[in-house]
């Protein structure tokens, strides 16, 4: 069997691509190991048009909820890669090989990891990317949050009322205090509970059965910080490999597309923020998903008026 298009991403954007797909009634799938992706683990959106102080994972579920409305296939696993040969696109996943005439690529982002020893050691023992989820589980204890931009003031805010002792460890010799930001590394900054640490890095994370301590270097040196908990809130990175020697990356490893989704290759797209789209909002996300499935629509139309038209002349 050959598709029409395959989605690999459930996030807003691959959500949003599969309506499109459904409604246009083409001959299609979504390969996505979990629907919502970091969407999920937003506490509040406030800017998500119709749905003011929404919580990510509510958003997320009136989104299937609107999903459920039409018969789409989802395929839960894991795509290895996506590669073309002529006008066919060929995806890997971990069960089977799927062909189909486009692709839309909507993998998002992955949380950073610091690449220090103890760190898969300790992952889910006391160490975790997800302050939002996990961080409950650490009340009255002493912590320490890896990241002292928007994602890691976040983090601090969220620990504030949760932690007993809150450590904030960032790599550069400030925290980031403008825009949007200012308020929260305001109340960061004058919380008696936040210590920050700057010009400071990581370099081993100890325990025993948990997180007992951080290895820190500062300036040349190195302490050992005693800690029950650290959470690493240092960015993301664009899920990006499946399509690496295929698509064109920038320097981030983003997806470079044009206004309508469309990559260097014919036939792929993508969307969200696995792209180059400067903006990573739910919102934008989603249009974007919309974007890039009206242009494998219109892709799908042009290329089979094409090979009818040289049909016909073949003919005659």
């Amino acid at each position: 069997m050959i598709y029409d298009l395959i989605i690999i991403g459930g996030g807003p954007a691959g959500m949003s691509a599969a309506l499109y797909g459904s409604r246009h009634n083409l001959k299609f799938i979504l390969i996505a190991t979990k629907l919502g992706g970091l969407a999920n683990l937003v506490p509040t959106l406030k800017t998500y048009l119709g749905s003011p102080y929404v919580t990510g994972f509510d958003l997320v579920q009136r989104f299937q909820d609107h999903l459920n409305n039409y018969k789409i296939r989802i395929v839960n696993q894991p795509v290895l890669a996506v590669g073309k040969n002529s006008h066919v696109f060929s995806v890997k996943t971990n069960k089977n090989t799927y062909r189909t005439r486009t692709v839309i690529i909507a993998t998002g982002r992955r949380f950073k990891k610091l690449h220090v020893p103890g760190e898969e050691l300790y992952f889910g023992k006391g160490l975790s990317d997800c302050t939002i989820c996990d961080g409950p589980l650490f009340k009255g204890k002493t912590v320490a949050v890896v990241g002292g931009g928007r994602s890691g003031l976040y983090a601090t805010i969220f620990l504030l009322n949760i932690a007993k002792k809150i450590y904030l460890i960032e790599k550069e010799d400030r925290i980031k205090t403008k825009g949007i930001v200012k308020k929260i590394a305001d109340a960061v900054s004058t919380s008696k509970k936040v210590e920050i640490l700057t010009n400071t890095v990581p370099v081993e994370i100890r325990g025993d059965r948990f997180v007992r301590s951080i290895v820190l270097q500062s300036r040349g040196k190195k302490k050992v910080l005693p800690v029950e908990g650290a959470f690493v809130e240092i960015g993301y990175d664009p899920v990006t490999d499946i399509v690496k020697g295929v698509a064109r990356l920038n320097k981030l490893s983003e997806i470079i597309v044009n206004p309508e989704c469309q990559t260097n290759v014919p036939g792929l797209f993508a969307a969200g923020d696995v792209t180059n789209v400067r903006e990573k909002q739910v919102i934008v996300s989603a249009g974007e998903g919309a974007k890039a499935a009206l242009s494998a629509i219109l892709y799908l139309e042009e290329t089979k008026g094409a090979k009818r038209r040289r049909s016909s002349r073949q003919k005659t």
